[in-house]
């Protein structure tokens, strides 16, 4: 090898080894860069949280309850105020019954002229008022819907009706008694005007009997009188062939021999108001004829009468003729000084209670027996079988119900532009009708769904049973612990602080939802956990594969240099031996 070429071999193992050298400094500060990053790492790892498992118990406390009646009571939180008081705060629970809940869906509502229907029911507005009538009711209760002129039809009849009034009520009850009615002192006073009756008093007691049989007999048979009987109180019945009296003159009772208006009036008013009066004429009229037929007054005929004496305690031989002008001056006196007051005011009474049956009340036109009561009364006047059905005083709290229905709606699920609307149905266990809601916006614009599709149903609601939940805060309480430190009482006070104690009942809750809900968690969190492990890992992995990759490559250099290094040698020997043979070449 020539002295150039050596030379020119050795500057370019110089240059390779030079860049060896700078490529092994730069395998080295990757190395320190990859060792930095797998350091960081690690220390990632090392700050990581590990999850924990949730523990149950966390989630389990012990609660306090109490009943207040209907009301479920728990306490809530409990902070001492001093002297043995509580402020409580507690949940109350109970079951609203009457709560408004959703019912599922229902095909579509048919339309008919405004008019919904759901089949052949017609649906009501909600809390509409139902029409007003007057209604007649009858004695029987049945009830029937007037016209404006106050008429009703009936089996194709129509019934006119109009406002009872006292001549109206008088035709069907009589008229109404008067105090002079039951008065006897005027008759009796003229009555004793009468030439008969004074003929009476005579000095011949023989025309005694005979003008005696003469008054009593025209107050006490009637004209022509055949076959018929009296009886007296002490058991003598009468019978007449012919009445006696009514055939003898007398001058005031006129030609026809009949009694005068007088004596009839005297006898009607004491059969119909005084029948224990005139039962004592008929005993002085008795014993009168019992006594002449033993004391005949002339051929009077008196054997006419034919008599029996169903009695064994009569005395007929007792009766004498003054005692019989005496108990007939006695009897005209008792007439006269007859009270007619009690009565009256009986009669009166009696027929009051039938005129006031009638008061203010409206009457059949036609004859005025049948009474009716007048009012204004509800009515449905729509396409729905039920609802016809009802009474007034049905549709009254319906009514009312659906006014209370409608607030519960609205504030529970919105007002809708077109109200709500109400269909019943009977239930299939107990026959009866419950109501079903419609918002009144579903049946008018139907559901709409995301793409503006409308829905083939419409959802309804119905009254259930929905639990209800109201918070009592700062409430004032005395609570008694038993000797484990388990409160065991509360007393609580009323507005008028006046206490009363509920037994607490001790529970230990788990609020198991809480509880899943951390479970869940901690699973989330332990996948994450171990997937960053993982990923982590598989990091370092990767720094260490390339730093052993740097490694190798950094032996190669090292083995690379230790070549061109020996080369470098020999080199060198040559341009050395080429030197030392040129100088002595010139030497």
């Amino acid at each position: 090898m020539g002295m150039a070429a050596s030379q020119a071999r050795f500057l370019g193992l110089t240059a390779r080894k030079t860049n060896l050298e700078y490529e092994g400094q730069q395998i080295n500060q990757q190395r320190t860069a990859l060792s930095n990053q797998s350091a960081n790492y690690y220390t990632q790892l090392l700050g990581m949280d590990v999850p924990v498992v949730p523990s149950i118990e966390d989630y389990t406390k012990t609660v306090y309850t109490f009943n207040d009646g209907a009301l479920q009571n728990t306490i809530t939180s409990l902070m001492a105020s001093g002297n043995g008081m509580y402020k409580v705060n507690y949940l109350s629970k109970w079951n609203d019954d009457f709560s408004i809940i959703t019912a599922g869906a229902t095909s579509l509502v048919n339309a008919q002229n405004g008019t919904y229907f759901v089949g052949k029911d017609q649906l009501k507005p909600l809390g509409e008022a139902f029409a007003i009538s007057k209604r007649a009711t009858n004695k029987d209760g049945q009830t029937f819907r007037l016209t404006d002129n106050l008429t009703y039809t009936k089996n194709g009849k129509t019934v006119q009706l109009v406002k009872a009034d006292y001549n109206k009520i008088c035709s069907v009850i009589g008229q109404e008694p008067q105090l002079g009615d039951y008065s006897m002192a005027g008759l009796a006073a003229d009555y004793k005007q009468t030439q008969c009756y004074s003929a009476v008093y005579t000095d011949n007691p023989n025309l005694q009997q005979g003008h005696l049989e003469h008054n009593l007999c025209k107050l006490i048979w009637d004209k022509d009188t055949v076959g018929e009987s009296i009886t007296s109180s002490s058991g003598v019945t009468l019978t007449s062939n012919r009445a006696k009296g009514l055939t003898s003159l007398c001058t005031d009772w006129g030609a026809s021999n009949a009694p005068d208006a007088t004596t009839l009036a005297i006898k009607n008013k004491l059969l119909d108001y005084y029948p224990d009066v005139y039962q004592e004429m008929i005993d002085l009229y008795v014993d009168l004829v019992l006594y002449m037929n033993d004391h005949p007054c002339g051929n009077s005929g008196y054997e006419v009468h034919d008599y029996e004496l169903s009695t064994t305690n009569y005395d007929k031989n007792a009766i004498t003729a003054d005692s019989l002008l005496q108990r007939w001056e006695d009897f005209w006196s008792k007439v006269e000084n007859l009270k007619p007051e009690n009565l009256y005011d009986e009669a009166h009474a009696e027929w009051q209670e039938k005129y006031d049956e009638y008061v203010g009340k409206y009457m059949n036109a036609a004859d005025y027996t049948d009474v009716y009561d007048i009012d204004e009364a509800l009515y449905y006047d729509g396409q729905n079988e039920y609802l016809a059905g009802l009474t007034n005083e049905q549709l009254e709290l319906l009514y009312e119900g659906e006014k209370y229905y409608a607030t519960q709606l609205n504030e529970m699920y919105g007002e809708p532009d077109n109200g709500w609307y109400v269909r019943y149905l009977p239930d299939t266990t107990t026959g009866e009708y419950y109501p079903v809601f419609y918002n009144g916006d579903d049946i008018a614009e139907g559901i709409k769904i995301e793409n503006g599709d409308i829905f083939s149903y419409v959802k309804t609601y119905k009254v259930g049973t929905k639990e209800k939940v109201n918070e009592v805060k700062q409430q004032d309480a005395k609570l008694e612990q038993d000797s484990t430190g388990r409160y065991i009482n509360i007393t609580l006070y009323d507005q008028n602080n006046k206490p009363i104690t509920y037994a607490l009942t001790t529970n230990t809750v788990t609020d198991q939802a809480a509880y899943d809900d951390a479970m869940n968690q901690y699973e989330y969190d332990k996948y994450q956990y171990d997937q960053a492990i993982q990923e982590i890992n598989a990091k370092i992995e990767i720094t260490h594969a390339e730093d052993k990759n740097l490694e190798l490559r950094l032996k190669q250099l090292d083995t690379e240099q230790d070549a061109i290094s020996t080369e470098m040698d020999a080199v060198q020997k040559v341009i050395e031996k080429n030197v030392e043979s040129t100088f002595k070449i010139f030497g």
